[in-house]
This record gives structure tokens, sequence and C-alpha cells, in this order.
């Protein structure tokens, strides 16, 4: 990341794009890595992340507990997923290495999550 980590005094520092890159890719990697259990909560559903300061974005596809076809997009299709994701590339990162909780970043306005009332509830069960 150029300039270090985000931090609350300075929450906009942005990552570059091969770390962002690599975090998305990391991403995936963790859902495999989840217990059977938890995988088995995380319901059929479209994905997309969205990295705002990059003015890039990612869709995939949750599939019977896998994250598959992950691929970067044109940002202007994210709004098709059923789960939406949007932060800057320094949050993404963040979460990723484990700076930041799931929870802190969207409670502190850092992401948002755009999906429908049920998707979302069904998103806390296997977060």
């Amino acid at each position: 990341m150029q300039d270090g980590p985000a931090t609350e005094e300075n929450p906009t520092t942005m990552a570059d794009l091969d770390v962002v890159r690599t975090a998305v890719a990391e991403a995936v990697v963790r859902v495999e890595e989840l217990e059977d259990d938890t995988r088995r909560k995380i319901p059929d559903r479209s994905i997309s992340v969205l990295v705002t300061d990059l003015d890039l974005a990612w869709a995939g596809r949750f599939e019977r507990g896998h994250l598959v076809d992950v691929t970067e997009i044109d940002p202007a299709q994210a709004r098709s997923a059923a789960f939406r994701l949007r932060m800057p590339s320094d949050v993404l990162v963040d979460l990723i290495e484990d700076r930041i909780s799931f929870g802190t970043a969207w409670s502190k306005g850092r992401l948002r999550v755009d999906a429908g009332f049920r998707d979302v509830l069904s998103l806390r069960a296997f977060l």
C-alpha cells in the first residue's frame, strides 16, 4: 500500500493495483478455507466488489459454498449482483490482511453492502 495502512487519522490511503488484485485472489482462497459448516450457510448468489478509489470491480458467484468465476469487470456491471460490496482499496486490503473486521468496516461506513434484506441476513450467517 502507499503510505502504509489506513488509520482513523488517515482513512483514505490508496492501495496499489497489484496489491488489490492479490487481495481479491486471497479472498477466493479464504472462502475455500472456511469450514464445511460455514460454507453450507453461504447462499448461492452473485457477488460484486467495487473498489471505489480505483474505479475497478470484480464479480463472481457463490455456488454450493464456493466462490467461483471471479473476474474483473466493468464497474458499471457491478450493480447487477445480488450482493454488492463497495469500498476503497485500503479497506479491501485491510480486510484481507485482518487489520479490520467486516463488521467494523461496515459499521464505520468504510464498506457498503447493497443487497436485499434476506441476503443481508444470510450474509451475516457466515461472516
